[in-house]
Formats: structure tokens, C-alpha cells, sequence
């Protein structure tokens, strides 16, 4: 009798698992090689994919991350740019901010170090050094040359002019000045004790007596006290009225010619004109032409008026006149001489 046949269950599973694996491979390749499938396969990730994405985007603020993300690569973009930026024109090797440029304004720090500078329109300097040369061979410095000597030479003629006139000063208080020296126009300035006629203006505040003073025009005492123009002479006034216009606050007298060879001696407003002596009016105009005299002597003879036979001496031929007549006819009494006095009476 044969012997058994033993059967290694190892064996038997590794050949079950080797034909079951050889029969999905040989499927796969099969599938493989069918579009349909692959076309399925492939709708059947993405949508997988796209329902994974989905899912998660919706849990993430997409916004905060793409700013995020963009923030972080603008300032990596920021810091290389301003630690490595280097053209063919420019070379940044600045620590902080040098140049600020605005719409109006172009603001550069610290100094500029250039070959050249065109300038279209205008340069304001505050601080100008030179360590060159400069170029002479245009108008600019021709300008600028004349502008310079120009304030030097005023700046020079001030200060000279100064330090003469101190020095002028101080010679003539120590020493004083020779007139006779002094000339104007080839004539001396001062020839004897008579100033040079050449001289006719100046600003005299003080002079002293005068022996003539001839004045061609008009002139102005004492603060418009006294006022000659035009032949007229006022006194307190600047508008003379006639040939001698006197004010004395609101009184006017005026004299002058009043028609052909015909004086005027008064006033030319509605005021009344006295004349005295002492201090006393004697003679009275008023202002509608009355006028009253005081004491009146015509020749030898006093003309005057009295109540009663004067009682006082007199001059033969002298006159009183009664200034209370009643019905005695008595208008007068008539001097005789010393006391003596004629009464006389009207006719009857």
C-alpha cells in the first residue's frame, strides 16, 4: 500500500493567494486597456478630490489666507528689494530713506555728489561751496560779478563814508574848520565874515539879528503866525484877505485898497470896529455903521454934551451940548474961556 500524500497548507495558500493575484493582475491589465473604465475611474477621483476640496475650503478662511500668503510675499519681495536691489542705473546701499518723491516735490537728504547739474529753470541754495573751478564765459557770472562788486562797493562806501564822517567830526571838535579853504563852484565857501552866494538854499533853525532879509516868494513865521504870499500879508492867518489881513481868534481887520486911491482900514465880516487908548474905547462903530466918539476936538475947539452948565475950565470957544433939554430953549452953553460959559438958547 502506497504511503499517504501530506499536503502543506502553507504551500496551498501561497498558491491560492499567487493564482487569485495573477487573476487580478491579468484583470487590472484588461481593465487597463478599457477606455470606459479608465474614463470611470477617473471621473470617479476627481469627483472625489473635488468633494474633498470642497470640504475643506469651506472650513478655511480663504480670504485671510490668500492675504496671508500675498502679505508674506510682498514683504519677502519688500526686503529683498530694499537689501539687494541693484540696476544698471542704481545702486541702493542706503539704511534708511534718502529720497522722497510727491507730486509738487522731489526731497533729497544728506548731499549730492554729481559730475554735472543742468538746472532748466531756477536753483535756491542755501549753503554754496565751491571746490572747483567755476566757469566764467557766460552772462550768469557777468550778472553776478556786477551784483557782487555792486554790494561790496556800498557795502565799502557806507562803511567809509562812516568812518569819514567820524573822523571829519572828531578833527573839527579838536581842531575845528578853515572856511577859507572851502570852496564851491571855484568860490569860497565862506570869504571874510559873507557866506558864498552860490549857497541859496539850506535848513537854518537858528540864525542870529538879521541886518536885511530879502525873502522872493512866499514865507512862513512861527507856525503860520505870520504869512506872506502873493503881496498880502497875514498875521494868524494863511489866507490874507488885503494887503494887511490881522486875526485875533474870531476877529478879522484887514487894510487895503478899497477902490481907486481910496484906502480901507477895518473888517470884512459882520463884527464892530472900536478904536481906542489905553486900553479904553473912544471912538465905536457897530455893525450898521453908528458912531459914537467920546470926546471929540475939532481944531481947538472940544465938541461934548453935558445935563448942566459945565463946571469945568475950558477953551474959549469950546462947546457943550445940553444932553437934557427941556422948555427953557437952553441946547448948549459956549466957553467964554477958563470957567466962563454962555448959555444958548434956541429961537422962540
Amino acid at each position: 500500500m502506497d504511503s499517504p500524500i501530506t499536503i502543506d497548507p502553507a504551500v496551498v495558500q501561497r498558491l491560492v493567494n499567487q493564482a487569485v493575484e495573477d487573476n487580478i493582475l491579468s484583470a487590472i491589465n484588461n481593465l487597463a486597456l478599457d477606455p470606459a473604465w479608465l474614463a470611470n475611474v477617473e471621473r470617479l477621483i476627481n469627483q472625489a478630490v473635488v468633494h474633498r476640496t470642497a470640504s475643506e475650503l469651506s472650513q478655511t478662511d480663504i480670504n485671510s489666507v490668500i492675504h496671508q500668503r500675498v502679505d508674506e510675499n510682498m514683504n519677502k519681495i519688500r526686503t529683498d528689494l530694499i537689501q539687494n536691489f541693484v540696476s544698471t542705473g542704481i545702486v541702493d546701499q542706503a539704511t534708511v530713506n534718502q529720497i522722497t518723491i510727491t507730486d509738487q516735490t522731489t526731497t533729497v537728504k544728506n548731499h549730492i555728489d554729481a559730475y554735472t547739474i543742468n538746472v532748466t529753470e531756477s536753483v535756491s541754495v542755501n549753503n554754496l561751496s565751491v571746490t572747483g573751478s567755476i566757469n566764467v564765459n557766460n552772462p550768469s557770472w557777468d550778472d553776478l560779478v556786477t551784483h557782487i562788486s555792486q554790494r561790496t562797493l556800498d557795502a565799502l562806501s557806507d562803511s567809509w563814508r562812516d568812518q569819514l564822517v567820524a573822523n571829519v567830526t572828531k578833527q573839527v571838535k579838536e581842531t575845528g574848520i578853515d572856511f577859507d579853504q572851502v570852496s564851491i563852484g571855484g568860490q569860497k565857501l565862506v570869504d571874510g565874515n559873507q557866506l558864498s552866494y552860490s549857497v541859496t538854499e539850506s535848513n537854518l533853525q537858528s540864525v542870529g539879528t538879521l541886518k536885511t532879509l530879502q525873502v522872493d516868494g512866499e514865507a512862513h513865521i512861527n507856525n503860520n503866525t505870520l504869512n506872506i504870499l502873493n503881496k498880502r500879508l497875514g498875521v494868524n492867518t494863511e489866507v490874507p484877505e488885503m494887503a494887511l489881513s490881522v486875526w485875533d481868534e474870531e476877529v478879522s481887520v484887514v487894510v487895503g485898497k478899497n477902490r481907486a486911491n481910496e484906502a480901507y482900514i477895518g473888517t470884512n465880516r459882520d463884527q464892530g470896529v472900536v478904536i481906542g487908548v489905553n486900553r479904553n474905547p473912544q471912538i465905536e462903530i457897530d455893525t450898521n455903521g453908528l458912531t459914537r466918539i467920546k470926546q471929540l476936538q475939532i481944531g481947538l475947539h472940544k465938541i461934548s454934551h453935558a445935563t448942566q452948565v459945565p463946571g469945568w475950565s475950558g477953551t474959549r470957544g469950546d462947546i457943550v451940548f445940553n444932553s437934557n433939554p427941556v422948555d427953557d430953549r437952553v441946547f448948549a452953553w459956549v466957553c467964554l474961556g477958563a470957567y466962563r460959559w454962555k448959555t444958548l438958547k434956541s429961537a422962540e
